[in-house]
């Protein structure tokens, strides 16, 4: 929760979000009572999830919340945003997969928009790359996630031409938080 909130304090007060891959929605009620008035599209491909995430979301939020059951394909499209969230999902994804979704969040990010991204990194320790093959092992037995290994995210953000303005570690680096800006 601490990597997802770390740069909560640099989104405009006014800012139309689009939170991506949003889960059961642990981040919402904190976010929207943060920001008093940002409205936010908020797509996640799980039904389940996406229920939960409704059900939690105090009743004061709910004209602000836009939930939309989808990946990226099904981003309004003549929406633009001024920040773009990612926590936890390019790790789920091939690499290929990762530039492409990458590439069809962000092209609906406005041109001075911020890309909030957190997640898993490859491992500098053993107890890190033994829990990262865990998790992917536990996913491929659970779920249909694609990935076996973390993706470059490096090569992703170059490709899609952000660059990294604020980072935070958490766990010795195992999980990053950043702030994306184009270059």
């Amino acid at each position: 929760l601490e990597a997802k909130k770390a740069f909560f304090p640099l989104i405009p007060h006014q800012a139309h979000i689009l939170l991506m891959g949003g889960g059961t929605g642990n981040i919402l009620n904190d976010l929207l009572n943060s920001k008093q008035a940002v409205t936010i599209d908020y797509v996640e491909p799980s039904q389940r999830m996406l229920d939960i995430a409704v059900k939690h979301l105090r009743s004061e939020f709910r004209a602000r919340v836009n939930f939309i059951c989808g990946d990226e394909h099904q981003v309004p499209p003549n929406a633009t945003y001024d920040v773009c969230t990612s926590f936890f999902v390019l790790d789920c994804f091939t690499q290929s997969h990762a530039l492409e979704f990458a590439r069809k969040v962000t092209s609906a990010l406005k041109p001075d928009g911020l890309w909030l991204f957190a997640d898993f990194f490859p491992a500098e320790f053993t107890f890190h790359r033994l829990l990262t093959a865990a998790m992917y092992d536990f996913f491929a037995m659970v779920s249909s996630i694609e990935a076996k290994v973390i993706p470059d995210y490096a090569g992703v953000f170059e490709d899609c031409g952000f660059t990294a303005a604020h980072e935070m570690e958490l766990m010795n680096g195992f999980i990053r938080s950043m702030v994306l800006k184009r270059k």
